[in-house]
């Protein structure tokens, strides 16, 4: 449990990071710089960003060398989030306990501010000296076959009835796409093997599953406070989730399920990478 205590530090070398990447900036752009960091900087679980470190953690590599990765992972998701709270996607007020980024900013830099941290998440990356590779794998997850294929379905299937493997390939897509590839690029910057960065993979998959599951059952069991967005906003927008399909019961019985499947797949070695699964 002592090992446990270090998330803590590694949330706050996260933010630090994100901070010196994205400082505010003087000129006629400015607004620009003060609007990503407005949404980046948001009080946020950094999840994608943790789960990377936690596997350098396991394999006793300095947590230095994943930091540019991280940051760019949270990038991502951060312009995924602005760009899914405007009004021709789910139009959403509140984000993480605050107002979204267009409420403040307008819809026209809300596009721009999550263009800027996409490009400006793979310009990290190809300045950080790290291997190709982790280009290969965050791209590809945040593509059309994976976050943006997801997001497609996911306002393809609106009013409409959707079946199991149509869900379950908008819930690898547009969830466990990126948590698959911070628990890969995790592996390959700590010199796994072919068969470990496998496992982390598929890990990822699993657990990004359960998680979107979980994401739909707290829409309505939640309050907006703790959830620090709107809550029945899949019903207002009338979209297809596990639960309209299978109702609540067989949907925890699922995000259960999937949860346990992601810590099987782990390799023998994630012993950090596993317990911070458990949260």
């Amino acid at each position: 449990m002592a090992q446990a205590c270090l998330t803590p530090t590694l949330h706050s070398l996260i933010n630090e990071h994100l901070q010196q990447l994205i400082p505010l900036k003087e000129g006629p752009h400015s607004l620009l710089y003060e609007g990503a960091r407005y949404s980046l900087l948001l009080p946020g679980k950094r999840l994608r960003p943790l789960l990377l470190l936690k596997v350098l953690q396991d394999y006793e590599v300095p947590i230095e060398k994943g930091l540019d990765a991280a940051a760019a992972l949270e990038m991502i998701h951060t312009y995924s989030l602005i760009h899914d709270d405007l009004p021709c996607m789910d139009d959403d007020d509140l984000r993480r306990g605050k107002p979204t980024h267009h409420k403040i900013y307008g819809e026209g830099q809300a596009v721009l501010a999550g263009d800027f941290l996409l490009t400006y998440a793979f310009e990290v990356l190809a300045k950080s000296g790290l291997p190709s590779e982790i280009i290969t794998i965050i791209s590809s997850a945040a593509g059309g076959e994976g976050m943006i294929g997801g997001q497609v379905v996911d306002l393809l299937t609106e009013g409409k009835e959707s079946d199991w493997d149509t869900l379950l390939f908008m819930y690898l897509g547009k969830t466990a796409a990126l948590f698959s590839a911070a628990l890969e690029c995790g592996a390959v910057i700590s010199g796994a093997s072919y068969s470990e960065q496998a496992a982390f993979r598929n890990a990822g998959k699993y657990f990004g599953i359960a998680y979107q599951i979980r994401d739909d059952v707290l829409d309505v069991t939640s309050d907006e406070k703790s959830l620090g967005k709107p809550i029945f906003s899949d019903a207002k927008n009338k979209k297809s989730n596990c639960l309209t399909l299978f109702g609540l019961e067989k949907a925890n019985e699922l995000a259960a399920s999937f949860h346990e499947k992601a810590l099987n797949a782990l390799p023998e070695r994630a012993h950090q990478t596993h317990e911070f699964l458990l949260i």
